[in-house]
C-alpha cells in the first residue's frame, strides 16, 4: 500500500508543478521561514490558478534503510510549527498530538490542509519527521489507532503520552524534521 501512495503522490506532485501559477500578491502572506524555503528551493510553488491561498510543497525524504528508519507526518498550526523551528522539539501543550506513519500518513495529513478534516489547531503545514524505526514501533505499542487506513500514534497526554520519547529522539539528533507542505491563507480582514 505504501508504494501505491508514493506512486500516486509523485503523479499528483508532477501535475501540480505543471499547473502552478505565479504566487503574485499572495506572497506577502508567507511567513519568513516559508519565504526562505521557497527562495532556496526547499519548497516549490504548486499554487493553482484562481487559488485564494499559497500552496508550497516538496517530495518526501527517500528512506534508504527501511528497516532502520521511517517517515512520520504531522499536520501543524503556525504556533506549533514556530515552536518546533525555534526549539527543535514539539511543544508539550497538545492533548493528542498525532503523528502518522508513511506516505499514507502524509496523504492523511493533507486532509487537514484541504479542509476534509478539521481540528481546532488550524493546520497550515505538514511536517515530515524521519525517525528510527524502533522508536515508532515502540510508540505504536503505547498507543496507536487506524484513521482512514493510516496508522496514527498519539504523543500527547490524552493519547499515548510518548511525547518525551519523541522529543528525546529529536534532541539527540536521531529524529530529524522538515516542512514538506504549506497552505498559507491570507488573514481575514
Amino acid at each position: 500500500m505504501e508504494e501505491q501512495y508514493k506512486k500516486e503522490f509523485n503523479k499528483y506532485f508532477e501535475k501540480a508543478l505543471e499547473k502552478a501559477e505565479p504566487i503574485g500578491k499572495l506572497q506577502k502572506y508567507l511567513l519568513p521561514h516559508e519565504k526562505e524555503m521557497l527562495n532556496n528551493g526547499q519548497l516549490l510553488n504548486i499554487t493553482h490558478r484562481g487559488s485564494t491561498s499559497v500552496w508550497l510543497e516538496t517530495r518526501s525524504f527517500e528512506i534508504i534503510d527501511k528497516e532502520k528508519q521511517t517517515n512520520v507526518y504531522r499536520p501543524m498550526g503556525d504556533v506549533e510549527v514556530c515552536f518546533l523551528l525555534e526549539h527543535g522539539l514539539l511543544p508539550d501543550d497538545r492533548p493528542y498530538q498525532a503523528i502518522i506513519e508513511g506516505m499514507v500518513g502524509r496523504s492523511y495529513s493533507n486532509l487537514y490542509l484541504t479542509g476534509k478534516k478539521t481540528t481546532d489547531t488550524n493546520p497550515s503545514t505538514i511536517v515530515e519527521f524521519t525517525c528510527p524505526k524502533l522508536l515508532i514501533e515502540h510508540l505504536k505499542t503505547i498507543q496507536m489507532k487506524i484513521e482512514d487506513g493510516a496508522l496514527s500514534m498519539g504523543l500527547g497526554d490524552k493519547a499515548g503520552g510518548g511525547l518525551h520519547l519523541f522529543n528525546d529522539s529529536l534532541r539527540a539528533g536521531e529524529t530529524t524534521f522538515r516542512i514538506v507542505k504549506v497552505k498559507r491563507v491570507p488573514p481575514n480582514k
